[in-house]
């Protein structure tokens, strides 16, 4: 399978120009199309499916606001949830589901912290259960502390996936990401077996956007996209939402160098 490219999007206003800028694929999070009441998915399912693009990878299991390890979680209100949204993701050809929110499994500084990390791990082993029979795997991203504080480095993550033993269970990671999970790009190899997705932002940018790669960047994505070829990668890399038909063909450029 050879790489493909997709773009983040927010909104599905925007769908019919990405297929004409060239991308492959979109990344939808499952929270947009939660928001859609049963007769707009049925019509937008439709009119997604005819663009021709895949939808192969979505992100956030959960709404943003709502924190696996927070106390007062309800396991029975959010299965329902999921049941519902795992249906209309795997319709619209889902194959990955990114959980990168950090907050959603922020352990409490002090207290009955094994009992939390506990009930974020059965979420996780039932959440892995509830996907196997729509041929989904669950990428849990390394995230740095300023996000949360826990699973923060690959090795967390390569620790973590024989206690949920789960086939369905593996990693991503972000280039923005890298500098703070300590990951050196020289060593992205090392986990190829669990680096199941890619994203690929301007890591100099404010943190608080991603924004795309661009010739004027002034940064050297060559050593990342090197890595990712050495080590045969032909998955997905997403761009963010900024990227354009300009962004798209400049890391084209840089891939085939």
């Amino acid at each position: 399978m050879k790489l493909r490219w997709g773009k983040m999007l927010n909104d599905l206003n925007s769908i019919d120009k990405i297929a004409s800028e060239g991308f492959d694929c979109v990344q939808l999070t499952i929270d947009l199309i939660m928001k859609l009441n049963e007769e707009e998915f049925t019509h937008k399912k439709e009119y997604l499916l005819q663009t021709g693009l895949l939808f192969e990878v979505f992100t956030e299991p959960l709404p943003p606001e709502v924190f696996v390890t927070q106390k007062g979680f309800n396991v029975y209100v959010w299965t329902v949830y999921l049941k519902k949204a795992l249906h209309r993701i795997a319709e619209l050809g889902c194959r990955k589901l990114c959980w990168s929110n950090g907050k959603a499994r922020i352990l409490p500084e002090e207290g009955e912290i094994m009992d939390v990390k506990e009930q974020f791990m059965q979420f996780l082993f039932m959440l892995c259960e509830m996907v196997e029979n729509y041929g989904i795997t669950i990428l849990i991203e390394p995230l740095g502390p300023k996000q949360t504080n826990f699973l923060n480095t690959m090795e967390e993550i390569k620790d973590l996936l024989p206690l949920i033993n789960k086939n369905n269970l593996s990693s991503m990671i972000s280039l923005r990401e890298l500098g703070q999970i300590n990951l050196d790009i020289k060593n992205i190899e090392y986990y190829k077996e669990i680096i199941k997705h890619v994203q690929m932002e301007n890591p100099l940018s404010d943190y608080a956007t991603r924004i795309s790669p661009r010739p004027e960047d002034d940064y050297d994505y060559h050593p990342f996209l090197n890595t990712l070829r050495s080590m045969n990668y032909s998955e997905i890399i997403t761009l963010p939402q900024d990227a354009d038909k300009e962004v798209l063909d400049y890391c084209y450029k840089l891939w085939n160098e």
